[in-house]
């Protein structure tokens, strides 16, 4: 009650004054880079519809059309509005006549004269609206005031003071005054202030539209100024492409595995643009890739080679997604659409039907296509960290399917098995896609102490460590299981690993990885054992062991 009474009164907005300055400031820019004579030679203002959208990883390429006449001068000028405010400028394409030339453009963005003229009158209500409550609410207000003093006297002479004395039915009527106004007087407080928090809650709410308003005279809009000229009198249809930054996908699969193996894969494409209009019903191409910066030919750069963790047969690494669509800031989304650009070729896809993109940046998923790849099942363990399987689906016939780095979600058995991000094997690699934990094909590590031992010889220790691991298939199939293990790598020269026994396994020198591959058969149990020995200094302690 107290805030209300500092609220600071409104200022109101000269929209004349307002437009003329947006008017004059516009013009004079058009006007000093010759594009128009004089600021009374605008030409006509457009809106062209988007015909089709060709979105790249980063940006996206949009494309309008309409119908154009020149005069008998052979000239026309027409302004291009509804555009974003995020257009790149130097990345504009027009189809021409023939005779017919551009003879000039320019792009500039600004609030549209028509939205600054809403805004303003949408605040003037506004203001007018929250004034006439405010006024309701001091009204209000004063009368709570009388009626706080009125309640006040009545308790300050409710007590009988002196030899004063009163008759009984006296005293009754006394008190049932007292009783009966001062619950009046509740009352009608109650109701004030009740009115009043309404009044507050609506001016609040009031404040917030007028302050959306306020954003909306200061959202900017593109406007394409074209200068056209040719033959006299004659008209064309003129399609006009231009490039927007705030746009770009990413590619999204399902992954559907059967019980063969066989994969059933869909892809999708997750969709955002922010230019804060709907692309609605517009026939769309996703290109893998970004789109050209000049009309120039590219510098070819040299072609560099790197090596980086690998996605084979020997190292299974995945990046878990908890959701499919969970895209958490920016730079997330920029760090998966980036990865695409990591594909083999540059591909293009086109969805059969057209589809809605919202302009408010969220992610639109739009199916593109389902395919095919052959594959075959297999089992990784790992059971030095897990007893339980991890089932993988391999495909060596995956490159010809145009996959390109993305986010999986897999589903196999009626099931939801989670997401991961995907990344491409060389071409004749095989591509691994995980299913999730199996608890039918297990494996248990366990160390044989026994054969474990620690002798000094000199300076020297020797330490001979054992293990045992047990794998079963508890399936009435046939099942091929890669187990994986690894012999200690020393980091420093003072340590020498020996290898004892390997029960068959392949040992990687350079890593210590150790893997065995294995076929089992039904309900198959098999035992696999390895051990080394350590030599170290006895005057120090081995860590690692």
């Amino acid at each position: 009650m107290g805030g209300l009474r500092c609220l600071a009164g409104y200022r109101n907005l000269s929209v004349e004054k307002f437009r003329r300055m947006k008017q004059i400031a516009f013009l004079f820019v058009l006007w000093f880079g010759g594009i128009i004579a004089a600021p009374d030679a605008l030409g006509q203002s457009v809106q062209w519809p988007i015909e089709a959208v060709t979105l790249y990883e980063r940006g996206a390429k949009i494309e309008r059309a309409g119908s154009v006449e020149l005069d008998g001068q052979g000239s026309a000028t027409v302004m291009l509005t509804g555009l974003s405010s995020s257009v790149v400028a130097d990345m504009l394409q027009v189809s021409l006549g023939p005779g017919w030339s551009l003879a000039s453009h320019a792009f500039a963005a600004s609030t549209p004269t028509s939205h600054i003229e809403l805004a303003a009158e949408k605040e003037a209500n506004i203001d007018r609206e929250i004034q006439s409550k405010r006024q309701t609410f001091l009204l209000r207000e004063a009368l709570l005031f009388a009626y706080e003093e009125e309640l006040a006297m009545i308790r300050s002479n409710r007590s009988l003071n002196g030899e004063e004395l009163l008759l009984v039915d006296d005293l009754r009527d006394h008190a049932n005054f007292w009783r009966e106004r001062v619950t009046e007087l509740s009352y009608l407080m109650l109701e004030l202030r009740m009115e009043m928090e309404e009044l507050t809650t609506a001016m609040d709410e009031l404040e917030v539209q007028r302050q959306e308003w306020e954003k909306t005279m200061e959202e900017s809009e593109g406007q394409w100024t074209l200068r056209f000229a040719g033959p006299p009198k004659s008209s064309t249809d003129v399609r006009v492409s231009y490039v927007v930054s705030q746009a770009g996908w990413s590619p999204v699969y399902d992954a559907e595995v059967s019980p063969d193996g066989s994969i059933q894969m869909k892809r999708y494409a997750s969709a955002f643009q922010s230019t804060g209009q709907e692309w609605e019903e517009v026939l769309l191409t996703f290109v893998v890739g970004n789109p050209l910066q000049s009309i120039a030919p590219p510098i070819v750069e040299k072609k560099l080679l790197s090596l980086g963790d690998s996605n084979g047969a020997e190292a299974y690494a995945w990046e878990a997604q908890a959701s499919f669509d969970d895209y958490e800031s920016d730079d997330d989304m920029q760090t998966h659409r980036s990865a695409a650009s990591n594909a083999l070729e540059r591909y293009e896809f086109k969805p059969s039907s057209p589809a809605l993109i919202r302009g408010d940046g969220s992610p639109e998923r739009i199916f593109i296509e389902s395919f095919d790849l052959q594959g075959e099942l297999s089992y990784l363990l790992l059971p030095e960290y897990t007893d339980e399987a991890y089932q993988l689906v391999n495909s060596g016939e995956w490159a010809e399917s145009e996959l390109v780095p993305g986010r999986v979600q897999v589903i196999a058995g009626g099931m939801y098995r989670g997401a991961y991000f995907m990344q491409l094997p060389a071409p004749g690699d095989t591509l691994h896609i995980p299913l999730g934990k199996d608890v039918r094909v297990r494996a248990s590590r366990k160390r044989v102490l026994n054969r474990c031992t620690s002798k000094a010889f000199g300076s020297s220790r020797k330490s001979t460590q054992s293990f045992e691991i047990t794998v079963e298939n508890q399936h009435n199939r046939s099942v091929s299981v890669a187990v994986q293990d690894a012999i200690p790598h020393a980091t420093v020269s003072e340590i020498q690993v020996e290898v004892l026994e390997l029960s068959g396994g392949e040992l990687n020198a350079a890593s210590g990885q150790l893997v065995w591959d294995l076929e089992l058969g039904p309900n198959e149990r098999r035992t696999l054992s390895f051990g080394y020995v350590v030599t170290y200094s006895k005057h120090r302690v081995l860590e690692g062991l």
